[in-house]
């Protein structure tokens, strides 16, 4: 068992808990001429991901991303083109970090937490989305599941992640504004971070996260109280 002073990896995802998903939302929306038409793509997107993972394909996040744009459209009988679907899923590309996330991550960083990232998205669309919202200096190591071509929240991507970073999956936070991203993390060993964005919420029939907190500056002051 870990003492208290033995300070735990922090594995954070990135979008929604990095990254504001906002002007995604507003374009899908727009697109799609429907208030709720991100919830419904989002909730298609993590859908097939998961039917990869049942079926042992892989098709790339920004693959399923434009499938189920297109699907979406159908399911709400709108038409769009194949350039306007490239065009509005791009943005993506281009998010950049909340108010809190910067100050946080480099307030943790200064107190000797080593930061990772364990995405769903590509390695390409990873390392886009660092440059262009000014993250790229802060993590030691950005972990892609495009590399394990196994889509998060399987327990075996966390595991995988565990042994990236030459660590036990007990002395690793998942940091998450996602339930489900939460629950596979708990289900896979790691401890857990909910950062609790708007709209946001925990899965019910999971166990709770070791940690709460309302952005990622108030997580950083949790855990260096609890680990200094």
């Amino acid at each position: 068992m870990n003492s208290k002073n033995t300070k735990p990896v922090l594995l954070f995802d990135v979008n929604e808990t990095l990254l504001d998903m906002t002007p995604l939302k507003n374009a899908i929306n727009t697109l799609l001429e429907e208030p709720l038409a991100f919830k419904i793509w989002f909730g298609m997107v993590l859908h097939y991901s998961l039917v990869d993972n049942c079926t042992n394909q892989y098709h790339d996040f920004s693959a399923i991303g434009a499938a189920m744009l297109g699907m979406a459209a159908t399911s709400l009988n709108k038409t769009v083109t194949e350039d306007e679907i490239k065009k509005t899923l791009s943005i993506i590309r281009n998010l950049k970090a909340y108010p809190d996330v910067l100050k946080g991550l480099q307030l943790l960083k200064e107190n000797g937490f080593r930061l990772a990232t364990l995405t769903n998205s590509p390695e390409n669309t990873l390392k886009e989305q660092l440059i262009n919202s000014n993250l790229t200096d802060i993590f030691e190591l950005v972990l892609s599941i495009d590399t394990l071509k196994i889509y998060k929240p399987d327990p075996t991507t966390y595991k995988w992640a565990a042994t990236e970073l030459n660590q036990q999956p007990q002395n690793i936070i998942m940091i998450a504004a996602h339930g489900w991203d939460l629950a596979g993390a708990i289900h896979a060993g790691l401890q857990t971070g909910f950062v609790a964005r708007e709209g946001q919420s925990l899965y019910s029939l999971s166990d709770k996260p070791t940690y709460e907190a309302k952005d990622i500056y108030e997580m950083a002051m949790v855990l260096i109280e609890k680990y200094k």
